[in-house]
């Protein structure tokens, strides 16, 4: 039995999940980087859409396999492709064809919805959760190493117009990898509670938020502050402080960063992307008057547009027509939902985030699990409200795959105190077993 258990811990999709993190960051950057593509489509694209079709097949055979396992597909998941289905055909209807850009938008969303789903399948243990959880720790340190690889080197500079320079290694975007960077960093220290050098923990975790900071992205800032506090006070709260002793580390040195970047980096320098936050519409680079467009637009919509959404082209289109940028989407999740999927999908992001928020409560914000998980959850919300991320595939991925492999081993925690340490569980202890199921899907 113990075998088979060690056999199941290290099946296949479990090594490829915990990989996608690392070949992704390498393949999306040499994509950009040196433009390498088959005719108009990307190397990358070609890459995510082959893993689409491998995962979808997983999940398919492990449900015809294990009827049962479909219980713990997640419903917002599923919900989601219903979405998806109803925006594809609505488009369909409307014009005869769906545009390319929202075939992209939408297998950009389906890519990490089959992720999501294939982990809720196949991670089951303490040992599966804990390879997940370093899978996307090894992306998150390449994706910092990057940053300052293309600071040094000649990286990409999105903000150079701010006069600052800033790095976003030579991904396609700074918007998407300061999640992973802020996710990363949470999923780092929690690997590194109760090990041997808890310093080693603290010093990457604050390296992989010093790359977020350098890339001048604002919603990461304000991503890393909430974060920062949330775990502050939650050591305060917990008594976690002396006892989470990789966190203790970070928060110290992020308070000796903090110190020190005014006297390293000149101020006006340091805050110059800030300077239009009170400028109305135009603040966050126009944010807001994006924000004023999708509400008019809603308003303005007739009533099956309302409830059902016009989709991501007429959406694009919408914002391009004006404000006079081909911005393609709202940088909010929120309103890009009401534009996308109308009132349903609105209720569908609610339903989103009320699924994770829930599953945390079920095993306790102030477990340690509990506090990695609102780490990670706050992060989202900070970049689902002032950038949007349910088209960012990579970073996407970060969320509900640590969300995921985090929850697996809260519960377990409840069903079995002390299997974070437990190196494989028997297979009494993984999914099949029912308080567990009752834990996950209850």
């Amino acid at each position: 039995m113990h075998d088979n258990a060690d056999s199941n811990t290290f099946q296949k999709p479990v090594v490829v999940l915990a990989s996608i993190p690392t070949v992704d960051c390498i393949v999306n950057q040499l994509a950009n980087g040196l433009h390498l593509s088959f005719g108009s489509i990307s190397i990358l694209q070609v890459f995510r859409a082959a893993l689409l079709l491998c995962f979808t097949g997983v999940v398919l055979s492990k449900i015809y396999k294990q009827p049962d396992t479909i219980r713990r597909i997640p419903l917002p998941a599923i919900a989601a492709f219903v979405l998806l289905l109803l925006c594809v055909s609505k488009e369909w209807l409307l014009a005869g064809s769906v545009d390319p850009e929202s075939y992209v938008a939408y297998g950009q969303m389906a890519y990490w919805l089959v992720l999501w789903i294939t982990a809720s399948l196949v991670c089951v243990t303490s040992t599966q959760a804990m390879l997940l959880l370093y899978g996307l720790a090894c992306g998150a340190l390449l994706t910092a190493s990057s940053i300052l690889f293309g600071l040094a080197f000649g990286g990409l500079n999105f903000y150079e117009d701010d006069l600052v320079s800033s790095s976003a290694g030579w991904f396609n975007t700074a918007k998407t990898i300061t999640g992973i960077l802020v996710c990363g960093a949470a999923v780092i220290l929690y690997l590194g509670s109760g090990r041997r050098r808890p310093w080693l923990y603290g010093i990457l975790a604050a390296f992989c938020l010093v790359g977020a900071v350098l890339t001048y992205a604002r919603a990461g800032t304000v991503a890393l502050a909430a974060v920062i506090v949330w775990l502050a006070l939650w050591a305060a709260r917990a008594g976690g402080f002396f006892q989470w002793q990789a966190l203790k580390w970070f928060l110290s040195l992020m308070l000796i960063i903090a110190l020190a970047a005014p006297v390293v980096i000149h101020p006006q320098t340091l805050f110059a992307r800030w300077g239009d936050v009170t400028e109305g519409e135009e603040a966050g680079s126009g944010r807001v008057g994006l924000w004023n467009i999708a509400v008019e637009g809603f308003a303005a919509a007739p009533l099956s547009t309302q409830l059902l959404g016009r989709g991501f082209e007429s959406m694009a289109e919408l914002l391009y027509r004006e404000c006079g940028e081909d911005v393609k989407h709202t940088h909010n999740d929120a309103f890009d939902m009401l534009l996308v999927g109308g009132v349903a999908g609105i209720v569908w992001l609610l339903s989103f985030i009320w699924t994770w928020g829930a599953r945390i409560a079920r095993f306790s914000p102030w477990s340690l699990e509990g506090a990695v998980a609102v780490a990670v959850f706050i992060d989202y919300l900070c970049h689902a409200q002032f950038t949007g991320q349910l088209w960012g595939t990579d970073v996407m991925n970060y969320y509900v795959i640590a969300l995921t492999a985090l929850t697996v081993i809260g519960c377990l925690q409840r069903v079995s105190p002390g299997v974070r340490q437990t190196a494989c569980l028997p297979p009494s202890m993984t999914a099949t077993h029912p308080l567990l199921e009752e834990e996950l899907h209850a």
